[in-house]
């Protein structure tokens, strides 16, 4: 028999897998770079169809003499964008 959380855990795989990630983001860069249009609710959906398919990185700055590190996670570094 199928254990439940290993079906859940595949089927969660396949969609990630058809999601296709790099025409999510050459949408986005069109829009942001080239002005196409796109609805808000496009870029809103693109942006959670990422954030599923995507791992949630970090980014880690040096600063200072001591070498402080600075970690944003994805949610912080886009709204710095904004």
């Amino acid at each position: 028999m199928v254990d439940k959380k290993n079906k859940d855990q595949n089927n969660k795989e396949i969609i990630r897998q058809q999601i296709k990630v790099l025409e999510l983001i050459e949408a986005l860069e069109n829009h942001v770079i080239h002005g196409v249009e796109m609805s808000s609710t496009q870029v809103s959906a693109a942006l959670a169809l990422l954030k599923k398919t995507l791992p949630d990185i970090q980014e880690a700055k040096k600063t200072g003499k001591d070498d402080i590190q600075i970690h944003l996670t994805h949610e912080e570094a886009l709204d710095a964008l904004e």
